[in-house]
């Protein structure tokens, strides 16, 4: 009783990996160094106490600049990639820069525009929400008392009232 997995576990099955849950790599981070052509190292510390360490080197390519990360896999693989960079104009003449996704899902490369890459526990790879089939922590926990009180056969116009009486967000 009480062991690893006992508990609600009926409550977790199915459900998509977050954006909380994984190591994320933002362009804010790494505006500053695209035009100096600068490499260094991001560390995160986990909530266990553990560390997670990335480096990248900023090359001047054409007509871009690419990010390669590189880091350590399992303890044991050495990943090296790199990441292409994009722009878009902004309203009063600068520019944005983006990440390229670098995953190829189903044999199609993604090359979609991101402003956050994520590296979710048990994959290789960073790369965006979409390809990892990330959701946020805050759409898994909304309408949650909807679906109890549904489950106990509580009508959703009465259970509805009562969760505004007592204060809770339905």
């Amino acid at each position: 009783m009480g062991g690893n997995g006992s508990g609600n576990w009926y409550r977790w099955q199915g459900k998509k990996p977050t954006v909380e849950g994984s190591l994320t790599l933002a362009m804010k981070d790494f505006r500053k160094w695209i035009k100096h052509s600068d490499k260094g190292t991001i560390t995160w510390s986990g909530a266990s106490g553990g560390k997670s360490e990335i480096g990248y080197f900023v090359s001047q390519n054409d007509p871009v600049p690419v990010v390669t990360l590189h880091y350590r896999w399992g303890g044991a693989e050495d990943i090296v990639f790199p990441v292409r960079l994009q722009t878009t104009p902004t309203q009063f003449g600068g520019q944005r820069w983006w990440f390229t996704c670098p995953l190829v899902v189903n044999g199609k490369p993604c090359n979609r525009r991101a402003g956050k890459l994520y590296l979710p526990p048990g994959t290789r790879y960073f790369g965006c929400r979409i390809c990892h089939n990330l959701t946020y922590r805050s759409s898994q926990e909304a309408h949650q008392a909807e679906r109890v009180f549904g489950r106990l056969g509580v009508d959703p116009e009465l259970a509805r009232r009562f969760c505004n009486r007592a204060g809770w967000v339905l």
